[in-house]
């Protein structure tokens, strides 16, 4: 089985407006001739006000409890929206979920291109150009003691990101490998998530990759943050046996170190680590990034057809 879905954030009306924002993703079997077969797809269109508030909530398929989540707050509170009413669709891991799921992160990471904006803007509108405040300690890159919040401290301004041109994501010899992805449009960010599930003898065998990347001022796509995740799963039992986290590319100095973090979970049920995540890898030994990799990996069972 293949999963993958696209999240894509921008605002057409400058860095103030509105956020707009198209997830995409399908589900693929593959079988043991090479066929392949669309199970499952999924398209969310949504619009978060300047204020932060989903104002707006479109999405195929459609189900009962999507009109609950307008007006809600697409950062803090979200996920519990998605708990109360669609839990359904959490329990039965389906690809609207992770692309719900997804929101919090995607308006994270989207503040980083608005602030690109903003600062793009100022070259041609002479005039200071605001620093957000960073809460410290709420990942390893941004730990009290790093060298991106020593710098910060020192400078007032934080360190530029250490970023990659981005490759494309699908393989020449699979080029059907992906669901259709557009371009980002200027000062865009995407969110990209592959899963792909085997099933190897008793085992079932994951590989997770992850990609943040965001277009530049002058049109170029850079990485932002890229991972890839093994993991094997009892199939029997359903258990996380083993897992690890390679960091391809990471904003600051202190990021990889995160990667660690993970082994924590090893012998948590699979389908648990929504909230083993939540629950256990917060604080400056974790990556935010990294946790929603895993998190996604709550959807395996469903993938398989175990419980």
């Amino acid at each position: 089985m293949r999963r993958t879905t696209s999240l894509d954030l921008s605002r057409p009306r400058g860095p103030a407006g509105p956020v707009e924002v198209v997830g995409r993703g399908r589900d693929v079997r593959t079988g043991g001739d090479g066929s392949a077969t669309v199970t499952a797809s999924a398209l969310v269109r949504l619009t978060v006000s300047p204020a932060g508030r989903v104002t707006r909530l479109r999405a195929h398929p459609r189900s009962p409890g999507l009109d609950h989540l307008v007006g809600r707050r697409a950062v803090v509170g979200w996920r519990t929206g998605l708990w109360r009413h669609l839990r359904a669709e959490q329990d039965a891991g389906t690809v609207l979920h992770l692309l719900l799921d997804d929101l919090p992160g995607g308006m994270i990471i989207g503040g980083f291109t608005r602030h690109v904006e903003e600062a793009e803007l100022a070259r041609s509108a002479p005039g200071p150009v605001s620093e957000p405040g960073r809460p410290l300690d709420v990942c390893a890159g941004w730990a009290a003691e790093s060298r991106a919040a020593r710098e910060l401290d020192r400078t007032g301004s934080p360190p530029p990101p250490a970023t990659r041109p981005a490759p494309s994501l699908v393989s020449p010899e699979d080029a059907t490998g992906w669901h259709t992805v557009p371009a980002l449009p200027r000062f865009g960010i995407g969110r990209r998530r592959r899963l792909d599930v085997v099933l190897d003898g008793p085992d079932i065998l994951v590989e997770a990759m992850f990609r943040d990347s965001f277009l530049d001022a002058d049109g170029g796509e850079q990485v932002l943050h890229e991972y890839v995740v093994h993991a094997t799963v009892d199939g029997v039992d359903g258990t996380l046996r083993e897992i690890r986290a390679e960091p391809h590319v990471l904003p600051h100095e202190e990021c990889p170190v995160a990667a660690v973090s993970v082994r924590a979970l090893r012998g948590a049920p699979v389908s648990s680590l929504r909230d083993r995540v939540s629950a256990e890898l917060f604080g400056p030994t974790t990556c935010t990034h990294l946790n929603d990799v895993v998190r996604g990996l709550a959807d395996v069972p469903a993938l398989v057809g175990i419980p």
